[in-house]
């Protein structure tokens, strides 16, 4: 595969962050792209939340290639614990960097096959400008222009005017400015959606007996408690020589530990009024993940319902009055929710691609990033998901065939002897 598809010379991608495509599918702009190109509902991995959806839609890798699952993490998970020394080993901390240098991004891998890539991230008052002074200015054989815009977006009212009238004007400068032949692309890694409760598992797991607290202080007696909810959605085991007061010997009554929790959670914590299921699933960490940093992420993946999120105090490992609480009117959340309920969406429309397509199926979050660079023709390697087949013209798949080999699943003797090391100072072995 070529460098560069000799026909498409511009491609402007318009990343409108948070934003639910019913919001603006009725403008005329937008309705025009659909019409002409396609549409691709987006889903995240679990755990959600905005910085991870980020990674995964500007990467084309999973959470496991640098170790950054979630935003919120146990000292004793933090890549550099000894900056905290004076915290108790528990405390969650706040990390946004993941546990190494982020995996090359989508301006990195075009650079690298010789387009000029302008990359952007501005407020919706600016978004115009933007993209008109960055049209103005862009050269080179082949241009790329990447603007990133958070917008608030509800699914129960309507986008404020002027933010509706930016997209639409935005989207028109991008149409003219790739022309027929170019690519133009609108995207939104997440929208935001309601919750009915919020859900303090930590609470559960005290009712359970999982935890203990002490009865004058509340705090966790950690040497009397099993495992613990952290964050969107991990769930970590008290693990004997990996956690600072950990109690769960390794191997063998470490799954049972976790067969456990995945049995009985989903069947026992259940919403008090309708006595539906709140957790859809508890996964553990090998069903999802693979690769070099698996030694760091949950022992077990919670993913809840939709309408169902973590509580606020229960992602800092807080217990609450309760297992539940009540949101406030109208409240909308990302981070913790079902993946399929705060999904994103791609609108791509370029000569590779066939007109007027709504592929049925969801794609992964982490399809972006092969579809765009295989419908500009740029060699791709190393993704975690193929490009999206259907929005393809069967002409271009014809001449331009998608490589089923993504990657190398194997691991080098080095990487895979840091990989043992690792798990055998964990415990795990």
């Amino acid at each position: 595969m070529n460098n560069t598809n000799e026909e498409t010379r511009k491609a402007l991608v318009l990343w409108l962050s948070g934003m639910c495509l019913e919001d603006i599918r009725a403008l005329p702009e937008v309705e025009n792209l659909i019409k002409h190109g396609a549409t691709v509902e987006l889903e995240p991995s679990p755990i959600t939340g905005l910085q991870t959806q980020h990674y995964q839609v500007f990467t084309g890798l999973s959470p496991a290639h640098f170790g950054f699952f979630d935003t919120l993490l146990p000292l004793c998970r933090h890549p550099q614990p000894n900056l905290y020394q004076a915290m108790d080993g528990y405390t969650v901390l706040e990390e946004i960097a993941g546990r190494s240098t982020p995996p090359k991004m989508l301006p990195d891998l075009l650079r690298a096959a010789n387009w000029t890539v302008e990359y952007k991230e501005v407020a919706p008052s600016a978004l115009v400008g933007c993209i008109q002074d960055l049209t103005q200015v862009a050269s080179g054989s082949a241009s790329c222009i990447i603007v990133k815009c958070a917008v608030e977006s509800h699914t129960a009212r309507q986008l404020e005017p002027t933010v509706a009238e930016a997209i639409e004007e935005a989207v028109r400068v991008a149409r003219i400015w790739v022309g027929e032949a170019g690519l133009l692309a609108v995207l939104s890694e997440s929208q935001p959606a309601p919750v009915k409760r919020f859900v303090d598992l930590n609470n559960f797991l005290t009712d359970m007996g999982i935890i203990e607290c002490d009865e004058q202080t509340d705090l966790i007696n950690w040497s009397n408690s099993l495992a613990y909810f952290v964050g969107h959605g991990q769930l970590w085991v008290n693990l004997l020589g990996r956690d600072p007061q950990g109690v769960v010997h390794p191997q063998d009554e470490y799954e049972e530990v976790r067969e456990t929790l995945i049995q009985a959670l989903p069947n026992k914590l259940r919403d008090p009024e309708t006595g539906e299921q709140v957790i859809e699933r508890v996964y553990r960490k090998e069903e999802l993940y693979s690769g070099e940093y698996l030694f760091c992420a949950p022992d077990l993946f919670v993913l809840f319902k939709p309408g169902y999120a973590p509580s606020p105090r229960s992602t800092l490992l807080k217990l609450n009055e309760g297992t539940f609480t009540l949101p406030s009117t109208g409240q909308t959340a990302v981070a913790g929710i079902h993946p399929s309920a705060v999904g994103g969406f791609l609108l791509i429309a370029t000569p590779a691609v066939a007109a007027g397509v709504s592929v049925p199926a969801r794609a992964p979050l982490v399809a972006v990033v092969p579809t765009l660079l295989h419908a500009l023709y740029i060699r791709y390697t190393g993704m975690d998901s193929p490009p999206v087949a259907a929005v393809f013209s069967s002409s271009y798949l014809t001449d331009h065939p998608i490589d089923a080999k993504l990657q190398d699943q194997e691991l080098s003797e080095e990487e895979e002897e840091l990989v043992i090391n690792r798990l055998r100072d964990l415990g795990y072995i």
